[in-house]
């Protein structure tokens, strides 16, 4: 009777689609065999959530007192940032002094929210929900993170780039860190009645600007991790896994399991680029579908446009059509001040906008119908022998400014991205930025690749993807103006043309998607999801 009895899974993921994705996959497997999962995670996150069949809790209303007026815990986040610190504080410096605030002040509701499902086991992201480890702590429930990005190798990189344009050290982070009196009274908290949580937990950081080494990330984790890559695509922090194994087993008592990707049953709905927030005049925009088509049926709800258009795909397939499908992910289509429509990374470079639609362009110059400004044609499949272009461009009012598209492209703010690599083969293109998730899903599907990474681990994904013969990669620019965006998008064109003409990159990625098929996927994390419970018995 125990065995049949219904199984409890609370997830608890951040408002970002790649961080989110991967589990989505996984909750639809366990709630068909049927266990019961509930999600916590943002507003703009519910539908993809729901279509799994797990029920879903904005994490606003577990954390009222921070999260007035509907706000996200990262739009809280930065309120309390203004308020503790000022509107001109750096973001290296707000780290240090309220990760752990802001812990202790999420960490009441999300006790309370986890007591009133009774889960028995949680699954959580260890870099943006690092309040589910404590509260399963707190409750001495089974715990498993999900790590988006192949391993913690490469992590001083990434926090280097952060640090860096501010001026700023992983000592200056450590000092910061240990001297704040804000931090040390939120841990003081933390390790205190009703929470007793143990010190040892904040020795090293805080997820985001942690300076830990051994090992890093250690103490965000549970007994075990699921890793969405496998063990020969890992960011390696030792060059021996079998060495980097042990650390992690005996120092944070943590075991790493490099489960690949997860990728879920055909038609199955993933988060994907959203926009912060509407103007009045962006809202009435998005029904005036000639003068945006990207944005026909778009955003995040299931439609019956993802049909049409896979139905598209799948036509061109058997007309013998190349496929090139070009994303370059929802951080840089974005609101986000950095990294977004808007900006230029953290250093000197072009912007988000332009970026993108140099890819665009870029695609559509070497592999565009020539003489064409059609665009309602371009949502039919045409017996030509020209490739298919689908390029995702996000849902910015002005995605498209500019820009002509062919017969034989269709532009859509988001799309079946899973669904469409399914259909690909090895003569097909995927142009992408580099993303964990992406990065997975092409190599899972076998599919040649033109990278373009923009900031954090994709510059080193895109490497690795390049160092295995799979595709080439065209860096960000380094400097701003016409003549950046013009030299990127001539390097984008000599990319895919090389990328096209020669079959070795399909070759080579048909190998890597026999490797990676292998895999354990959402299987394998079930088993690790069961394996956490009975240890913990």
């Amino acid at each position: 009777a125990e065995e049949r009895r219904t199984r409890t899974a609370c997830f608890i993921f951040p408002e970002a689609s790649g961080h989110i994705n991967p589990s989505l996959a996984l909750a639809a497997r366990l709630v068909k065999r049927g266990w019961a999962v509930h999600y916590l995670s943002a507003e703009v996150m519910r539908e993809c959530i729901e279509h799994t069949g797990s029920t879903f809790s904005n994490e606003c209303e577990v954390a009222p007192d921070i999260c007035r007026g509907g706000m996200t815990y990262f739009e809280a986040y930065e309120r309390l940032r203004r308020d503790e610190l000022g509107p001109d504080s750096k973001a290296w410096e707000a780290r240090a002094h309220l990760e752990n605030l802001l812990l202790l002040k999420k960490l009441p509701g999300t006790i309370e929210w986890l007591r009133q499902r009774n889960p028995d086991v949680v699954l959580y992201c260890p870099l943006w929900n690092r309040v589910a480890q404590l509260a399963s702590l707190c409750l001495g429930v089974a715990h498993v993170a999900i790590i988006t990005i192949a391993g913690f190798g490469g992590f001083k990189k990434i926090l280097d780039e952060f640090l860096t344009p501010e001026g700023a050290s992983v000592d200056d982070v450590r000092e910061l860190y240990l001297t704040s009196d804000i931090n040390r009274s939120a841990i003081d908290e933390l390790c205190a009645e009703p929470f007793n949580l143990s010190r040892s937990l904040f020795l090293q950081g805080a997820p985001i600007y942690y300076f830990g080494t051994d090992p890093p990330f250690g103490n965000t984790l549970g007994k075990h991790a699921l890793v969405t890559t496998i063990a020969s695509l890992r960011d390696p922090f030792l060059d021996s896994i079998e060495e980097e194994d042990k650390m992690y087993e005996e120092l944070a008592g943590s075991k790493l399991h490099y489960i690949g990707p997860m990728i879920g049953d055909p038609g199955m709905l993933r988060a994907s680029t959203h926009k912060a927030a509407w103007t009045e005049e962006e809202r009435s925009l998005l029904v005036e579908y000639n003068k945006h088509p990207h944005r026909r049926r778009s955003m995040l709800r299931p439609s019956a446009d993802d049909d049409k258009l896979l139905n598209i795909v799948k036509k061109a397939k058997s007309l013998g059509r190349r496929i090139c499908l070009v994303t370059l992910g929802t951080v840089v289509t974005s609101d986000r001040a950095a990294f977004g429509w808007h900006g230029t990374g953290l250093g000197v470079s072009i912007t988000g906008k332009e970026l993108v639609q140099s890819v665009v362009n870029a695609a559509i110059d070497e592999l565009g119908l020539k003489d064409d400004d059609n665009i309602d044609s371009s949502i039919s499949a045409d017996e030509s022998k020209a490739p298919l272009l689908v390029l995702t461009v996000g849902q910015q009012p002005d995605a498209l400014d500019g820009i002509v598209l062919p017969a034989n492209a269709i532009a859509r703010a988001s799309v079946p991205q899973i669904d469409i690599l399914r259909c690909m083969n090895s003569g097909d293109l995927f142009v992408h930025h580099g993303g964990q998730n992406s990065t997975m899903e092409g190599a899972r599907c076998g599919i040649p690749v033109v990278v373009c990474p923009t900031f954090s681990d994709q510059p080193v994904n895109a490497a690795k993807l390049v160092a295995l013969g799979v595709g080439l990669k065209v860096d960000r620019p380094t400097s701003s103006g016409p003549k950046s965006v013009e030299a990127y998008r001539r390097q984008i064109c000599t990319a895919i043309g090389t990328v096209i003409l020669d079959d070795t990159f399909g070759e080579e990625a048909t190998s890597l998607k026999t490797e990676i098929a292998s895999s354990g996927g959402e299987e394998e994390a079930e088993c690790i999801l069961l394996q956490a419970i009975d240890e913990l018995k």
